[in-house]
C-alpha cells in the first residue's frame, strides 16, 4: 500500500499522523506543475527530460537524464534530491507495482468510485475489489490476444517509425557508430549503448526512426532494442496476480487489540448545506463557450441584421 498525492502540506501532515508507516509518493503530474512554476525560464526544455527521469528503469538512464537536466538548470537536480527520489522516481521507489504510472491511475480511480463513496465502508471495499478485478481481467485478456512481441501501443509506434526510417540514408562511421542522414540533417546512432543524438532513443526507451534505419540495415529485430517492460510477457506478468473477493465476515481473524479499540466519530462541525460532489474549478479550466450570432435577415452566422450585407431579395 502507498499514498499518492500532490505536495499539499495538509495532506502530508494528515497522512504522517494517521499512516506513519505507509510510504507517501508524489504524482509526477503534480510535481511537474511545481517545477514548471519555479523554473519557468526552462520549463519547455525540462518537460520531456523530467518525465524521462521519473520513468527511467535503470541507473544509467536515470543518471544520464539528471546530467541533461543539470546542463539546462543546475538548481533542478538539487530540488528533486531534496524531495526524495523514492517519492517520485520509478527506479528508486520501494513500492511494488504502484509506481508504474503509465497514466494518472489515482485520478481514474477517483472518477470511477464517485458514486460508491456515499455507501457504507464495506460496500466501498466490495466495489473497489470488483472494479480492480474487471480492470485486471480486461487488461490480461487484451495482452493474451496480442500476437506480437511488443504490446499493441509500442508495436504500432514501431511501425510508424519504420515508415519514417525508409526515407533515411545510413553510413557506418566507426565499428559502433552510424551516421543517419535525414535530408540535410544527420544523427549519430550507437545501438550497443542505445543512444541517438536526437535524444529520443534513450528518452523513450524504444527505437527512434534513426535507430530503426540502422537496425534495418543490420537486419536486426526492433523488439530487441526496446525496453523489456514493453514486451508481451512482461505485460502479462503485470496482470497475472489474481484479485480475490472479500471473504465472509464470519471467517475474519481479528486481533483483540483491534476489537477493543473504540473508533469515535471525528471532532468538528459539519458545514451547513449539501456536501459538494465536485471541486471548485479555476477559470483556466472552465471551457470558454463562445456565443454564436446569426443574422435574422439572411440566417448566416457571424453578423447581425444591422451589419448584414446580403439581405433577402423581395
Amino acid at each position: 500500500m502507498c499514498i499518492v498525492s500532490d505536495r499539499h502540506e495538509g495532506i502530508l501532515n494528515a497522512t504522517a499522523a494517521v499512516y506513519p508507516e505507509i510510504p507517501h509518493c508524489f504524482c509526477i503530474f503534480h510535481l511537474w506543475g511545481y517545477i514548471s512554476d519555479q523554473f519557468k525560464k526552462h520549463k519547455d526544455q525540462l518537460h520531456d527530460l523530467f518525465h524521462a527521469v521519473a520513468n527511467a528503469c535503470t541507473i544509467q538512464k536515470f543518471e544520464y537524464f539528471m546530467m541533461e537536466i543539470s546542463k539546462i538548470d543546475e538548481r533542478v537536480p538539487g530540488y528533486l534530491h531534496e524531495i526524495g527520489y523514492e517519492r517520485w522516481s520509478m527506479l528508486h521507489s520501494k513500492v511494488k507495482r504502484s509506481m508504474a504510472m503509465t497514466l494518472n491511475i489515482a485520478e481514474s480511480i477517483n472518477s470511477s468510485n464517485k458514486h460508491a463513496r456515499d455507501t457504507p465502508i464495506m460496500c466501498v471495499l466490495e466495489f473497489m475489489t470488483n472494479l480492480i478485478q474487471q480492470w485486471n481481467y480486461h487488461s490480461r485478456k487484451k495482452a493474451m490476444k496480442s500476437s506480437t512481441a511488443l504490446g499493441k501501443k509500442y508495436d504500432k509506434l514501431i511501425g510508424v517509425n519504420l515508415y519514417e526510417a525508409q526515407k533515411m540514408t545510413v553510413r557506418p562511421a566507426t565499428d559502433k557508430l552510424y551516421t543517419v542522414f535525414e535530408g540535410v540533417k544527420r544523427n549519430i546512432v550507437c545501438l550497443e549503448d542505445g543512444i541517438c543524438s536526437c535524444g529520443r532513443f534513450q528518452m523513450d526507451e524504444d527505437p527512434c526512426p534513426h535507430a530503426l534505419a540502422v537496425i534495418k540495415l543490420n537486419k536486426l529485430m526492433p523488439a530487441d532494442h526496446c525496453s523489456f517492460y514493453y514486451r508481451r510477457n512482461h505485460i502479462l506478468a503485470t496482470y497475472e496476480t489474481p484479485v480475490y473477493p472479500i471473504p465472509d465476515e464470519s471467517t475474519w481473524v481479528i486481533s483483540r487489540e483491534v476489537l477493543e479499540n473504540v473508533v469515535l466519530s471525528p471532532k468538528g462541525r459539519r458545514n451547513v448545506g449539501r456536501t459538494r460532489k465536485k471541486r471548485f474549478q479555476p477559470s483556466s479550466e472552465k471551457a470558454k463557450k463562445k456565443r454564436k450570432f446569426s443574422c435574422s435577415e439572411c440566417g448566416q452566422d457571424g453578423h447581425s441584421r444591422k451589419t448584414c450585407g446580403n439581405p433577402p431579395k423581395d
